[in-house]
């Protein structure tokens, strides 16, 4: 008999009466189901009433009462075994890609084909389903996988600018569906990129400067020497001319210059000494010839200067103090030029080298070289200048300007880069082309330093491009139209080409300077540990 309920009789109510004949017994019992409810069962038992004793008769209803009781207790036979649950089958499509994808820059088309399969074998469908970068993808039905854009390494535009892309992809299949998150990482490519340690052992390297159609590379360390770089051979040796006749003081910079004028033609460099103060120095060998000219006090504080030759001599030199930028009884934080001089309108010949330095702008505050567009420059004048301005604690710069622009004034210390840094500024009169922030993050620095522009048509390696540094060892390039389109631009817009650049020995460290080949296919990198770095492009 099975239970009635799992609950606990709590009551049993008996009462017997004999009936035509019939003993008619009734049960009520009260149970307490659960310990929640409370049901009320009425139980009748008939028997017939064959005149027994009453002894017989009793022993006739406690069966059925037994029976009751058994029904309402806790024992008896236990409860039928559940229907067990089905198994589910399954019915939607699942993945059989992977989740990781890994794929070389400029790589253009399919690099990633999804798959899947679906259990009741239905016909198959892929779409781009979600993720932070799911615009930077296009996928067929197929499952075929590529970039919008070619993927640049150099200058990544995923969420999080570290070259892994995040898209989730959706399968559908007979109304079912189910989703992959997928990783893409884009890895670098060379891109032809050759870069060559050709010299060591350079004590102290503090500037180097290419000296027009000779292949040699001047190369200055700080207590004064002088170094010539045979680009022929990789030869190093000391410029003794020099040696012998040059002035105390640590050298700041150095060039080539006048190549044309017999009275100018040698090279240059600025040095710094506490007696001297700020000089000016120029040897020509060819005539055992020199030049010296005093162009500051002794400074307060160490300051930094850039040269360059087109065709006459630019020299910027750098504030040792900020009220000394504005400053016009000093020649710290000011645009130098170096004219050419008439060797003949004198009484006679001069015996020494030309030398007549003039102030054409201010505002500078820590030169970081020059770069110069050559002759057939389609997009910025062969006439105008790149100058680099280090800053110190808003923005690098690098503005592109002509000599013969009056006024010139680059800013500091009333701006650095394009930014305000003192109350109530001037109108910004030069400003930059280019600008990054200070500092040690993704595209910041600790200075600027000038490059060179290159055309594709004979660097295919580089493309149409500015390439330029940072002390750091970061190597930065932009689209050269961009430097004459009258626009400022930043970081977000600088391929870092860092990568591109590891050489075959040694390791780049803090950048020192930039020199220009012989030829427009190469240049050199100068580290401050010594090393000398040819940089090129692969040949066939």
């Amino acid at each position: 008999m099975p239970k009635i309920a799992s609950g606990l009789c709590s009551l049993l109510l008996l009462r017997t009466k004999g009936e035509n004949g019939h003993l008619v017994t009734s049960v009520r019992s009260l149970f307490i189901y659960n310990d929640l409810s409370i049901v009320n069962f009425l139980g009748v038992v008939s028997m017939s009433f064959f005149h027994l004793s009453d002894q017989r008769v009793l022993v006739g209803i406690l069966v059925p009462i037994s029976l009751m009781l058994g029904a309402c207790g806790g024992g008896g036979s236990s409860s039928p075994s559940p229907t067990p649950t089905p198994t589910p089958v399954a019915t939607a499509p699942t993945f059989t890609s992977s989740s990781a994808a890994s794929v070389v820059e400029n790589t253009d088309g399919t690099f990633y084909t999804a798959t899947a399969s679906d259990p009741q074998n239905d016909p198959l469908t892929f779409d781009i389903f979600a993720g932070v970068d799911a615009s930077a993808f296009v996928i067929d039905s197929n499952g075929s996988l590529r970039f919008v854009e070619v993927p640049n390494f150099d200058l990544p535009n995923d969420a999080d600018l570290d070259n892994t892309y995040e898209v989730t992809l959706r399968v559908q299949a007979g109304g079912e569906q189910a989703t992959l998150a997928l990783s893409v990482e884009v890895t670098n490519d060379r891109e032809g990129i050759v870069v060559r340690r050709v010299a060591d052992g350079i004590v102290d390297p503090v500037a180097m400067a290419q000296i027009a159609g000779e292949p040699i590379l001047l190369i200055a360390e700080r207590n004064g020497r002088v170094l010539r770089f045979n680009q022929d051979d990789n030869s190093v040796v000391e410029d003794i001319f020099i040696r012998d006749n040059r002035r105390p003081g640590e050298i700041l910079a150095i060039g080539a210059a006048f190549f044309s004028t017999t009275y100018q033609k040698g090279i240059y460099m600025v040095t710094h000494s506490p007696t001297d103060g700020l000089m000016l120095q120029a040897f020509n060998a060819d005539r055992g010839t020199t030049g010296f000219a005093r162009l500051a006090d002794p400074w307060t504080e160490p300051t930094t200067v850039s040269f360059i030759y087109q065709p006459e001599v630019l020299i910027a030199i750098g504030s040792p103090t900020q009220t000394d930028a504005q400053d016009p009884s000093t020649m710290y934080g000011k645009l130098v030029r170096l004219p050419f001089v008439d060797p003949f309108a004198g009484a006679s010949l001069p015996r020494n080298i030309l030398i007549r330095p003039e102030v054409i702008g201010d505002g500078m505050q820590r030169p970081g070289g020059f770069a110069l567009p050559d002759s057939d420059s389609r997009v910025v004048d062969s006439d105008l200048s790149i100058l680099a301005d280090r800053g110190s604690s808003v923005f690098h710069e690098l503005t592109v300007f002509g000599p013969n622009w009056r006024p010139l004034d680059f800013g500091w210390p009333n701006f650095e880069g394009s930014e305000a840094v003192t109350a109530d500024p001037p109108d910004q009169i030069n400003g930059p082309n280019l600008i990054y922030e200070v500092g040690d993050g993704p595209k910041q620095g600790e200075g600027v330093i000038a490059g060179q522009l290159f055309r594709s048509s004979f660097d295919p390696a580089f493309g149409d491009s500015f390439v330029f540094f940072d002390v750091n060892g970061t190597v930065f390039s932009i689209e050269s139209e961009k430097l004459a389109d009258g626009f400022l631009h930043s970081a977000d817009e600088f391929e870092d080409k860092t990568q591109d650049f590891q050489p075959d020995q040694g390791e780049i460290g803090t950048l020192v300077g930039y020199g220009a080949g012989i030829a427009s296919t190469f240049f050199y990198l100068l580290d401050s540990d010594g090393e000398l770095f040819e940089v090129s492009q692969e040949t066939d």
